[in-house]
């Protein structure tokens, strides 16, 4: 098998709900858009705690990250901390908010604590809006990541959006990490 996964870290999935609408708008400078969570400390840009039933994309608990729309320049959630035994899984849910058209984004990694970063997988552009299915779609990715890493959701900023572009505002929740696995 090509890079089993591992343990689910403990603590994880990160579910966003702690602290309560710690962060209800998109560019905070005064907190730097650093908000500490269950976690940890995650780095915030363009993105929010958003709480709104039927619009959200809530896997659990009652908010979820709300990615803004129509950027000309990158949207990220992104560790500001290592997990410390690698990873071999990724997992998240996704889709887009409300009426909104898709987007695309993408899961990069670093092992330089935040130095640089590397993107895993292809991008994806296929969220769909809650008025065509309340149901998110689950992004899983597979590695095989040794040493101390942190991840980020890079939603491009591909500008506003309009019949040649998409660029809607774009929901997560329940992002896992699951530990480095070695096969013995």
């Amino acid at each position: 098998m090509l890079y089993p996964s591992g343990k689910l870290y403990p603590g994880w999935p990160e579910t966003f709900e702690e602290p309560y609408q710690g962060k209800t708008s998109y560019n905070v400078s005064a907190t730097q858009n650093l908000l500490t969570m269950s976690t940890g400390t995650w780095y915030l840009y363009y993105v929010i705690q958003g709480e709104t039933a039927g619009r959200d994309r809530i896997v659990s608990g009652k908010q979820a990250l709300r990615f803004q729309q129509n950027l000309s320049y990158s949207a990220l959630a992104q560790m500001n901390f290592d997990v410390p035994n690698g990873a071999s899984k990724v997992t998240f849910w996704y889709g887009s908010y409300y009426t909104d058209q898709s987007c695309t984004f993408q899961l990069e990694y670093s092992v330089d604590q935040g130095q640089t970063w590397h993107r895993i997988g292809d991008p994806i552009s296929d969220a769909h809006p809650t008025s065509q299915s309340q149901t998110p779609k689950q992004a899983v990715f597979m590695m095989n990541i040794k040493q101390p890493v942190r991840f980020r959701i890079n939603k491009l900023g591909l500008g506003t959006s309009n019949n040649t572009v998409s660029n809607g505002r774009l929901g997560v929740d329940d992002f896992a990490i699951y530990q480095y696995f070695e096969n013995n």
